[in-house]
C-alpha cells in the first residue's frame, strides 16, 4: 500500500514537492544511519560486478551523469582520453556519444573489462596500484581519475607517475569531506559517510582547502575547479561548505 501511495505522489501534480521532501528526508537520515547493504571487511570486486550485472551496469545515476557531463565539457573533439578505473564504461560511452574523442580505459576487474570490450570500448586489464607506466601507451590529452584517488594508499605516487603521460591535464573527481552534511554527521558522533559497501573503500579524505594545498605540494596547478554536486544555489557561492563533490583539472606546474 505504501509503495502504491508513493507512486501516486510521484505521478501527481505535487511531484516536485514530494520529491524535494523525500530527498530532504533521505539526507537527514544519512546523518544517523549506516547503509543497509554495508559489509565490514575486504571488498570482493568480482562479487561487486556480479551484483551490478544483474542491476544497473552500464547506466549512469543522476550523480554520475552530472560528473560525466563536466568531464565531457572539459575535453575537445580529437582528444585522446584515458579513464583510469573505467568500471562498466558508462562514463566513456557517455563521452563518446557527445564528443569525437579517442577513448581508452583501464580497470582491475576482469568482469568489468569483459563488459566494456563487449560494448566496443578499448579497455585493458590493469592494477593501478602497480607501476602505471606498464599499462600506458604513448601520451593522452587528458587522464581521468574519477572517484579513484580516495581509494588508494598512495595517490601521490599515482599522480606523479601520470604526469609525463598527460599533455593537457589530469582530471580528478573526489568527494568533499568538508561538505556540511559530513560535518553534521561528525558532530553527531559518526564519521562522514562516503562509502557504499564497506567503510574500507576510502583511504584518503580531502576538504576543498586540503586539496588545494595538497595539489600545490605535488607541484600541480588547479586550472579548473567545478563543484558539480551539492546544495543548489549555495555550492557555487560557498563550495567548501555546500559542495558535496568536485572535479579538478590538474596541470603540471612546470609546463602550465
Amino acid at each position: 500500500m505504501l509503495t502504491t501511495f508513493k507512486k501516486t505522489l510521484r505521478e501527481s501534480p505535487i511531484r516536485p514537492l514530494y520529491l524535494g521532501l523525500a530527498n530532504s528526508y533521505r539526507q537527514f537520515k544519512r546523518l544517523f544511519i549506516y547503509p543497509p547493504t554495508a559489509q565490514v571487511g575486504v571488498l570482493d570486486y568480482d562479487v561487486y560486478w556480479d551484483t551490478k550485472l544483474d542491476k544497473s551496469i552500464g547506466e549512469l545515476s543522476a550523480w554520475r551523469r552530472k560528473r560525466a557531463q563536466v568531464f565531457t565539457d572539459l575535453v575537445s573533439d580529437g582528444d585522446r582520453v584515458l579513464d583510469l578505473g573505467v568500471g562498466d564504461g558508462a562514463l566513456l560511452m557517455y563521452m563518446l556519444e557527445r564528443k569525437k574523442i579517442e577513448a581508452f580505459g583501464l580497470d582491475v576487474s576482469p568482469k568489468a573489462v569483459e563488459f566494456c570490450k563487449a560494448h566496443g570500448l578499448n579497455v585493458v586489464l590493469a592494477d593501478i596500484n602497480k607501476p602505471i607506466s606498464d599499462f600506458l601507451s604513448g601520451q593522452y590529452d587528458y587522464i581521468i581519475c574519477s572517484e579513484i584517488i580516495e581509494h588508494l594508499p598512495d595517490p601521490e605516487g599515482l599522480l606523479n607517475s601520470l604526469r609525463p603521460f598527460a599533455r593537457k591535464g589530469i582530471i580528478v573527481s573526489i568527494p568533499n569531506t568538508g561538505y556540511y552534511q559530513h560535518r553534521l554527521r561528525l558532530l553527531f558522533g559518526r564519521f562522514p559517510l562516503q562509502w557504499v559497501v564497506t567503510p574500507g573503500e576510502h583511504l584518503r579524505f580531502w576538504t576543498l582547502t586540503d586539496f588545494r594545498w595538497w595539489a600545490r605540494q605535488l607541484n600541480f596547478n588547479i586550472s579548473r575547479e567545478v563543484p558539480y554536486e551539492g546544495t543548489r544555489g549555495l555550492k557555487d557561492i560557498w563550495p567548501g561548505l555546500f559542495a558535496a563533490a568536485f572535479v579538478y583539472v590538474l596541470v603540471n606546474e612546470r609546463i602550465s
